[in-house]
């Protein structure tokens, strides 16, 4: 478990799951998603078994650091290049927990534990732009929008442009330090 402050990830166990597919199956989550497919309890259990596998994707929980039983998200770390040092990352918290400022806190923790850490140099992530809400924690965790994908995702029956977001390690170390 990486603790900051009073949050913290830790590894997915099979007592997560029915949480974590709750949170997946939530409309206000699942329509933010890339994947909207919604899962049932087979699928999940199937995801839960091949996360290992996979390298260049990471998957977490978000908890609280003296309660790390009580789960209020899921941390993503996706599309990890270890040869340019950067990755992909998102996050998603539970209804029942959003605005409270877990989100930006969690985005900061995940931050200072890639470049301080795993060794990346640049972190990404992709909003759509009907997004507003999401993109104001991205900007209060230091993320800069730095370019588009036009008319690349498609919800409420039009398509929406995807922004990117990234911050690089000098520029977060920048940040905390004012």
């Amino acid at each position: 478990m990486y603790k900051y402050q009073d949050v913290a990830f830790r590894v997915i166990e099979r007592e997560d799951l029915d949480i974590l597919r709750k949170l997946h199956n939530d409309p206000d989550t699942n329509l933010n998603l890339y994947n909207i497919d919604f899962v049932d309890e087979e699928d999940q259990m199937e995801w839960w078994k091949s996360l290992h596998k996979n390298k260049k994707d990471r998957r977490f929980v978000l908890c609280y650091a003296e309660k790390s039983n009580e789960v209020f998200g899921r941390l993503r770390i996706m599309n990890i290049n270890t040869i340019h040092n950067n990755c992909e990352v998102g996050i998603d918290v539970l209804p029942e927990y959003r605005r409270q400022g877990l989100a930006t806190k969690s985005y900061r923790m995940v931050l200072g534990f890639l470049f301080d850490h795993f060794n990346m140099n640049m972190v990404y992530l992709r909003v759509a732009d009907f997004n507003k809400d999401a993109v104001k924690v991205y900007e209060q965790a230091g993320f800069t929008n730095t370019g588009l994908l036009p008319q690349y995702f498609y919800r409420h029956g039009k398509y929406w442009d995807y922004i990117i977001m990234s911050i690089t390690k000098q520029e977060f170390f920048t940040k905390a330090k004012n």
